[in-house]
């Protein structure tokens, strides 16, 4: 048992959240992802691709799924998932996933698609596994801005994609698609996601930074601070307790796409859905 979790641990590179040894952006950009996601699945069959260490899919079952089914490419990381979540966790790829057809209400993919050398396939195999009304929530870094000025390249991730690309992909692909943002780059001074941009227009106002600071200290600490060893041993509630509400001055929280915000996210989350009975279109 103890290799298994110095294996998982080790096995890291920074791509996969470890809620023991991750970095303060990696753990809350994930709380807060799962956290979300957490309000779709109540009496739904779950599929978490990509589950990782397991704690996600076990949050998602403790917020009311009807079951879970973690698939995760690495071996070692579903016996970790198996033995300390008791979550059902199977080895398979992204681009084969192993189910049946129809036999999954919500599929749930955060920052995956960005590492499926054909990512087309892997929404084909999505929509493949959904049954009808199925659901889709999905995540990626926004290519331009989560390498903004052409700065340092994942050397993990081979389809970034636009925000553009990544509703086009989705929408061949699903009846409707609505689109979420974390971590705002940039956006208009008259929007509140202005607050907590990285680029925030608001910074060249002496004394804005020390503010929000202040301001994030008493209603967002995530914002910044690093999870204490109480937040990162029990994650799982923690995640429950975020998805009963995130501030709006906390730069993780995932809200509406407004395009009259002229918000430039970082990461995009989508949620796809089928409305009636339409099948992928593979190869498109």
């Amino acid at each position: 048992m103890h290799d298994i979790r110095r294996a998982v641990l080790d096995d890291n590179n920074g791509e996969r959240m470890v809620p023991e040894t991750s970095g303060g952006y990696t753990f809350w950009e994930h709380v807060f992802r799962y956290a979300f996601a957490c309000r779709f699945v109540k009496q739904k069959r779950v599929l978490d691709i990509a589950c990782g260490e397991g704690y996600g899919a076990a949050s998602l079952q403790m917020a009311g799924a009807h079951s879970v089914v973690g698939i995760d490419l690495c071996e070692t990381a579903c016996i970790h998932a198996r033995r300390r979540y008791g979550v059902d966790a199977r080895t398979g790829t992204a681009d084969r996933i192993p189910l049946p057809d129809g036999s999954v209400d919500i599929v749930v993919s955060f920052e995956t698609i960005e590492h499926v050398t054909h990512p087309t396939r892997f929404l084909d195999e999505c929509s493949r596994v959904l049954g009808p009304q199925g659901m889709l929530v999905i995540s990626t870094p926004n290519k331009g801005i989560y390498t903004k000025g052409g700065g340092w390249q994942n050397p993990h991730h081979c389809s970034e994609m636009t925000q553009e690309e990544f509703s086009s992909a989705l929408s061949a692909r699903f009846d409707e698609t609505r689109l979420f943002t974390q971590r705002p780059d940039t956006a208009a001074f008259w929007s509140m996601r202005s607050l907590v941009c990285n680029s925030s227009p608001w910074n060249r106002i002496r004394g804005f930074q020390r503010f929000r600071c202040g301001l994030q200290a008493v209603v967002a600490r995530e914002a910044i601070r690093n999870p204490t060893e109480d937040q990162r041993k029990n994650v799982c509630s923690l995640i429950l307790a975020v998805e009963r509400g995130a501030h709006p001055l906390s730069p993780f929280a995932v809200r509406p796409l407004r395009e009259w915000t002229r918000e430039k996210p970082i990461y995009i989350i989508a949620v796809a859905t089928r409305i009636g009975s339409r099948r992928s279109q593979s190869g498109s």
